[in-house]
């Protein structure tokens, strides 16, 4: 199971029907999600889709109720929002010194990035106190970049989302 997290407001939504291949441009609206949404995404190779669960920001303090059985985790930050970036990375922590996630895999996913200038980038990781965090976990984090609006990065997610051991783990099922 692969679930997707992150702060109010980060791009979870579109960031998913991005994934989900619905049809996005500049008059697409989402709602802000209260609850968890399932979105079936399609590999790359189109033999294989599996579903992912977006949890909505607003319900942080109840992720934990949807944590077992994930093997990983994509955790949204809005990189073009420096204010939200220091809770981000307090949510983003909590997560990763959990010991029930310590074998989970991570992508954490600067998402907007057709809003942000290129050094928001590393203003984002330098905030996130992304090089000490990296020392001090066990998980495997990945960092991608991503825009949900111009699908810039969402193949290299998809990438992720279905690395060799997940495709090999799919096939077994099908």
């Amino acid at each position: 199971m692969t679930i997707c997290l992150g702060p109010l407001d980060s791009g979870k939504t579109l960031l998913m029907k991005r994934l989900a291949d619905e049809e996005i441009d500049e008059a697409t609206v989402t709602e802000k999600t209260l609850n968890v949404e399932t979105y079936r995404v399609l590999s790359p190779n189109g033999k294989f889709d599996i579903l992912i669960r977006e949890c909505g920001g607003t319900m942080a303090p109840r992720w934990k109720e949807y944590l077992p059985n994930v093997q990983k985790i994509m955790f949204v930050i809005d990189a073009s929002n420096l204010c939200q970036i220091s809770a981000a990375g307090v949510l983003l922590y909590t997560l990763l010194t959990d010991p029930s996630l310590q074998k989970v895999r991570f992508a954490l996913v600067l998402a907007k990035m057709d809003w942000s200038y290129r050094q928001m980038r590393n203003e984002a990781l330098l905030m996130l106190q992304f090089t000490r965090l990296k020392k001090e976990v066990k998980q495997e984090i990945q960092v991608l970049e991503v825009s949900a609006l111009t699908g810039d990065g969402v193949d290299k997610l998809k990438e992720w989302i279905f690395d060799p051991v997940t495709l090999e783990n799919a096939s077994k099922h099908n």
